[in-house]
């Protein structure tokens, strides 16, 4: 299949190292920004009555989105799937050389 398709282009060759190195950067600091997020959440198990009784809703649960916490946890949820954005962005940019 190498013989129809012919040698690597000269651009494939230049370019693509230096964007897996960009890629591998940024994978690099958004995950040091995930680790900080996770750290900077409340683990808030003061919720010990409620094992008896059951009940999970209250109007802080109900109304948690526009809170600090709320405003962390998706971003947290933003900042992963950017990160399996980029992952699949710098695995296709190490398979795609090898192709030809």
């Amino acid at each position: 299949m190498s013989y129809i398709l012919g040698t690597v282009p000269q651009w494939i060759t230049k370019s693509f190292p230096v964007l897996q190195s960009i890629c591998l950067v940024i994978l690099a600091l958004l995950a040091l920004t995930l680790i900080v997020l996770v750290f900077m959440q409340i683990s808030g198990d003061d919720n010990y009555g409620n094992v008896l009784t059951g009940n999970q809703d209250s109007y802080y649960s109900q109304n948690k989105g526009g809170s600090r916490e709320g405003r962390i946890t998706k971003m947290c949820y933003i900042i992963a799937g950017i990160i399996v954005f980029f992952i699949i962005v710098y695995c296709l940019l190490v398979k795609i050389p090898t192709m030809f």
